[in-house]
């Protein structure tokens, strides 16, 4: 007998999980979050010089991530 059970697809990656059991004004601010984040990291990694590890970047967007 074939299993009729079928794995979820992933959410996007822009949406926090489905089981997570928020409301809507928070799933929204998570979102918003993450995405300052997500921003940030890029903006840090870019400017970064090639030299810096990664302590250097753990250090950089600790300041630069605060809203």
């Amino acid at each position: 007998m074939a299993n009729s059970k079928t794995s979820p697809s992933p959410p996007p990656a822009d949406e926090p999980v489905a089981y997570l059991d928020m409301p809507p004004e928070r799933r929204a601010a998570a979102k918003a979050h993450a995405a300052l984040l997500s921003r940030t990291a890029d903006r840090v990694a870019r400017e970064l010089p090639m030299s810096a590890d990664v302590d250097d970047f753990r250090r950089v967007l600790a300041q630069e991530a605060k809203p």
